[in-house]
């Protein structure tokens, strides 16, 4: 019946979106208000005073910019070996190809806690806690297994002829792939490149390991920080976790049918 599925999507609606709404409205309530009982679902004096106090007040801001320093660069990185991995088992070893995705998907079912240790003896060996290179790496290394394995459905899709025939008008194998495949699997493109992003901007516990120096925390670990051992400004954290939360929730709006694409044709073809 067409009016009982409104209602169980409405009320699956509801129920998704209803935690964001509170945490919005709790960041716009005064201080004063957040532990009343009843609890307000709306308030006469809502106000930005909590997000003008962690940008002005607390590092957020230098927060947002790690976080977002450290998901482009990992984005961009995952997707170029992501995409010449992937072009080259599907051109160059076919048969091979399979064993390889068995294997990639083996490893994404090892626990990250196991690497923490060797990560960390690996960075500080090398000097490179507390940069921006550390989380690039660490992140790109658990966001490649899957990207790969996206990709390789993605290129297997596109037939071979079409390779050969940019050859046969003299293009090189690296000038038909950058020329020809790459714009023809835009989609799967896209779809690593927010499954990296999302990766990295989410992720908490290698930022925590990797970086102790309170200038290089990213979006995750400084808003956990905030929650102090007698006292947590509940408006406070609200906001900061708004500003953590929107854009990444805006990128998914508008590139979450491509994600969805490209799982599916990886998934089929692969």
């Amino acid at each position: 019946m067409t009016w009982l599925r409104w209602v169980a999507a409405l009320t699956a609606l509801a129920v998704v979106v209803f935690p964001f709404y509170w945490m919005v409205n709790t960041s716009l309530k005064p201080a004063s208000e957040i532990f009343l009982s009843p609890p307000s679902f709306a308030s006469a004096n809502w106000s930005l005073d909590a997000y003008r106090t962690v940008l002005t007040e607390r590092p957020v801001g230098r927060y947002f910019v790690n976080s977002l320093v450290v998901a482009l660069g990992t984005t961009a990185l995952s997707v170029v070996l992501a995409a010449l991995a992937a072009y080259g088992f599907t051109r160059f070893f076919p048969r091979g190809a399979t064993p390889f995705i068995v294997l990639l998907l083996f490893t994404k079912m090892l626990p990250e806690t196991l690497l923490i240790i060797p990560y960390f003896r690996l960075m500080s060996d090398l000097g490179l806690l507390n940069t921006y290179l550390a989380l690039v790496l660490a992140y790109s290394s658990f966001a490649l297994p899957f990207s790969v394995w996206m990709l390789i459905g993605f290129f297997r899709s596109i037939p071979r002829d079409i390779d050969e025939a940019a050859m046969i008008d003299g293009a090189s194998h690296l000038t038909a792939f950058w020329r020809v495949i790459l714009p023809l699997a835009r989609p799967g493109i896209v779809a690593v490149a927010l499954f990296t992003f999302l990766i990295a901007w989410n992720s908490y516990v290698w930022a925590l390991v990797l970086t102790t120096d309170a200038s290089m925390y990213v979006l995750s670990v400084g808003i956990a920080n905030m929650v102090g051992e007698y006292r947590v400004q509940w408006n406070e954290l609200m906001a900061a976790a708004v500003i953590a939360a929107v854009p990444v929730m805006v990128l998914y709006a508008l590139l979450e049918r491509h994600l969805v694409n490209a799982i599916t044709a990886g998934a089929v073809k692969g």
